[in-house]
């Protein structure tokens, strides 16, 4: 008989190359809520674990299912340095839960033989778990025990997605967590502990609500209308941002003691804009200060244009710092995906003027009515034109 339990994969980071160092980071800085995609070769997950996700993607109705993110290496590796020959252990590594999650979408891409295949995993992050729980030893010494943690015998061991062993069955539920209070414990863990992060700089988003707004509320994430469970590439959560809108994103910074004065100074996060061809995002040009251990914002507005869709578009958020000439990222990163619509409102009403103008100017070339009526009828059909234009737009382009 099946188990009737949903599967619960451990997922690992080990971050020794300079191009995925930055997951680690992205992981922590996404909003709750957010979409994240790992991708690994079917080589690097435990047989037990790809097997569960090929019955996810032959039966996407089991998802999502509960996955924790995790963070490994030897204690005394550096950056740049190869890979390790053994596989990561307890007494001689180091390891940090970096954020819980949910798998709400898979896909296998088949490769020249089954080991080759890649697997794409997207995750919605959610809180974060106490690095400091009991249940993370017997977590990681049971994965050990089943050869089943990074690096070592690639025929036996060299595995970074497992499913939660037996052994820590009873420790489920305190490894899934949506409070983000445990944020800056983890943060804590990768400086104070001997990781690659001790040096860098972390904030992570908060939120981000209309600027306009006294109660500030925080926008919610809503589901693509496009999303499809088994995809390589088609699942997203995005912020549904209006027109002419004014917005503010805020951003939470974290700094401990253990930093002292290596933290680089005067850093700061620099938002960009990406697949905003209409140029409806509208960013300012100064960067956002990173002042340790606050809560700070910054403002931005959505243009408007003539298209009536939904456009998608998105933010990047990364840190800058002087003078940083390494090939590792300087600290927190993360992409915010945007829905641009109009206003309903604004919608059905620019519609209803544009249509009755159109209607009116119909009405007007076949009706036999005097000149100074056709005319009265011309001139209100061009103010109806332009003002449901100007509405839809807010630029009178049909008068230019």
């Amino acid at each position: 008989m099946a188990d009737p339990t949903p599967p619960f994969l451990i997922v690992f980071d080990t971050s020794t190359h300079a191009r995925y160092y930055g997951d680690v980071h992205e992981v922590l800085a996404l909003p709750a809520g957010a979409i994240v995609r790992y991708e690994y070769k079917r080589s690097l997950c435990k047989a037990t674990a790809a097997a569960a996700i090929d019955r996810l993607a032959a039966d996407p109705g089991q998802l999502p299912v509960p996955a924790l993110l995790m963070y490994g290496q030897k204690r005394d590796y550096q950056q740049s340095q190869p890979d390790p020959a053994e596989m990561l252990r307890w007494q001689d590594s180091v390891f940090v839960p970096t954020r819980s999650a949910r798998i709400v979408a898979v896909a296998i891409a088949p490769g020249a033989d089954a080991a080759s295949d890649v697997l794409y995993l997207h995750f919605e992050v959610r809180g974060f778990v106490d690095p400091d729980l009991d249940a993370i030893p017997r977590l990681i010494q049971a994965l050990e025990a089943e050869d089943a943690l990074p690096f070592g015998d690639r025929a036996q061991q060299h595995c970074w997605v497992s499913l939660l062993p037996a052994a820590s069955a009873p420790d489920r539920e305190s490894l899934a967590s949506d409070d983000p209070k445990f944020w800056s414990k983890v943060v804590d863990k990768l400086i104070t502990l001997p990781t690659q992060f001790a040096n860098d700089v972390f904030w992570r988003v908060v939120r981000i609500a209309k600027a306009d707004r006294r109660d500030d509320v925080q926008l919610p994430l809503t589901d693509r209308r496009s999303n499809a469970r088994v995809h390589t590439n088609r699942w997203h959560r995005d912020y549904a941002l209006s027109e002419g809108g004014r917005y503010e994103i805020f951003v939470q910074t974290h700094s401990p003691d253990a930093h002292g004065h290596q933290i680089p100074g005067n850093a700061t996060v620099v938002l960009t804009s990406n697949d905003d061809d209409e140029g409806l995002i509208k960013l300012s040009a100064r960067p956002l200060d990173i002042v340790p251990n606050e809560t700070s914002s910054q403002h931005f507005s959505i243009a408007t244009d003539d298209t009536i869709d939904a456009r998608y578009s998105e933010i990047r958020l990364e840190t800058q710092t002087p003078d940083h000439a390494s090939a590792y990222p300087a600290g927190s990163m993360c992409t915010l995906t945007f829905a641009i619509r109009k206003q309903r409102w604004r919608l059905a009403a620019g519609l209803i003027l544009v249509l009755a103008g159109t209607a009116l100017a119909g009405y007007a070339a076949a009706a036999t009515v005097a000149p100074l009526a056709k005319g009265a009828m011309a001139t209100l059909t061009a103010l109806l034109v332009a003002t449901g234009g100007w509405i839809l737009t807010r630029q009178f382009k049909v008068l230019k």
